[in-house]
């Protein structure tokens, strides 16, 4: 295994760190609900005179952080697939909330409808590079309801852990009752938590009060949380890369506070999600090199923490497939060798707005290629190969090698799928490109998946009871 790459210095970690406790004690986080003040007054935070903003001291601080887990489990239906979560883990997982659906091909886009987001999760079931769904944006569903109709239906066909978003905590109480109703009871969602959950800071420094109602029914579930550090550089936060790491730095360890104070033991990540804002053009990017030492930056200070990082680094702010592929390999190599726990945002273009089949299957091959490259050179006095080049030297060719024999499965090398090397003349024959082959993949996946749910009639009779409780009340 190739070793980690830091972009800072010891120094500068500390730095980073104490700069961030400075503006926890000084700024302040500002916090909208009651329940959240009040317990972290009691772990040694300070109100202010207008109880509009919470300070946070050095001391309530550290005993915070000591409550977050180093290693918390994201268990999936099929428990072949669950995930620990930990420093040294390498994950992905699709992009949340896309509402367009884009043909790399033709490059065009139309709505993104439920039938898109079952095809999702099931290409996600076979592809073995892309760990984890997340619910999307479908476009044919009723507005108020479709967060939970989109985690129903992952639900109904994932094998693996996924990501849910909502749109409220009203929402999501039905979310977390038909996610209890697949784990086999809520006792059993605690111990096994299928799902992951998100609440949000507003950059910068502010925890609206429903965010907050939110956490709070994760912790009662049992759900790891992610709280998105959604720095716009120059925009929502300072336009300096060490002011970035500052502020987003101060609302990680805010974040923190908060979940452990209410709801300490809950399974957190270092979660940042930044962009650059354009000074020329006013434009909000997703990919530049800044972006990517911020992202590397960010997963060293989550390792200075014992946290596991989790970073957008699958997001694509393109929809030129070209770009995009250059884009998602870049990326991708930055991230496994930086150290980054969770890449996600599989899937998504256009800075999240779109999602495409055929990104997902690119994305899972270049993950294979890179996985290998970070993987190094396993060397030991057998595979150092002294007795095998004594044997074989004078045939001159290894391939009835005894170590060939023995390491051909072992030792196993890239054998690409959707990269090939044509020459041109063969090429000219059949002018595939790659984005054509991933379509090819696509459809051959899809026409092998179950047509069915895997989840049995009577549960999924159960959601449906809860889904018209929902569109009922909800409307």
């Amino acid at each position: 295994m190739l070793p980690i790459y830091n972009v800072l210095t010891p120094s500068e970690v500390t730095q980073i760190h104490e700069a961030a406790l400075k503006v926890l004690a000084t700024v302040g986080i500002a916090v909208e609900h009651p329940k959240a003040q009040k317990a972290l007054s009691e772990a040694g935070a300070e109100l202010s005179s207008d109880g509009q903003r919470v300070f946070l001291n050095h001391r309530t601080v550290e005993t915070l952080l000591a409550r977050a887990p180093k290693e918390f489990l994201c268990a999936a239906p099929d428990p072949v697939n669950d995930m620990i979560m930990k420093l040294g883990g390498t994950y992905t997982r699709q992009g949340g909330g896309p509402f367009s659906f884009y043909d790399m091909r033709n490059q065009t886009s139309r709505p993104l409808t439920l039938a898109d987001a079952v095809n999702s999760v099931k290409l996600i079931n076979a592809l073995p590079h892309i760990n984890a769904p997340s619910t999307v944006t479908p476009q044919d569903v009723p507005v108020a309801t479709y967060d939970i109709r989109a985690v129903k239906t992952v639900l109904e066909n994932t094998r693996k852990h996924f990501w849910a978003l909502t749109t409220g905590s009203k929402n999501l109480r039905y979310e977390l009752e038909m996610a209890s109703v697949v784990a086999g009871g809520r006792d059993n969602l605690n111990k096994r938590p299928i799902l992951s959950g998100i609440f949000c800071v507003i950059a910068p420094l502010k925890f609206p009060a429903d965010e907050i109602d939110r956490l709070i029914l994760y912790g009662d579930y049992g759900i790891n949380v992610m709280t998105p550090l959604t720095i716009l550089m120059g925009g929502s936060a300072p336009y300096t890369m060490a002011g970035c790491m500052t502020q987003m730095t101060a609302e990680f360890l805010a974040s923190v506070c908060l979940c452990q104070s209410l709801c300490p033991g809950l399974g957190q990540w270092y979660y940042t999600l930044f962009q650059y804002l354009d000074m020329k053009t006013g434009l909000s990017l997703t990919h530049s090199p800044e972006l990517m030492v911020l992202a590397a930056a960010g997963a060293q200070m989550s390792a200075f923490y014992g946290l596991p990082s989790l970073a957008n680094t699958l997001l694509s702010g393109d929809c030129q497939p070209h770009q995009v592929i250059f884009h998602y390999g870049i990326n991708i190599l930055m991230g496994l060798i930086n150290g980054i726990t969770y890449q996600v945002g599989a899937g998504s273009l256009e800075c999240g707005n779109l999602y495409s089949h055929q990104s997902l299957v690119i994305i899972d091959e270049i993950l294979d290629y890179l996985k290998a490259f970070r993987n190094g050179i396993s060397i030991t006095p057998e595979t150092l190969a002294v007795e095998d080049i004594a044997e074989q030297a004078d045939k001159g060719e290894y391939l009835s090698s005894r170590l060939t024999m023995k390491y051909l499965r072992q030792e196993k090398h890239h054998r690409p799928d959707l990269l090939n090397c044509p020459t041109l003349s063969n090429w000219l024959k059949d002018p595939k490109t790659i984005v054509d082959r991933a379509e090819d993949k696509v459809q051959r996946i899809l026409s092998a998946a179950p047509q069915s749910s895997v989840l049995s009639e009577e549960v999924q009779r159960e959601l449906a009871i809860i889904m018209e409780a929902a569109e009922n009340e909800l409307g």
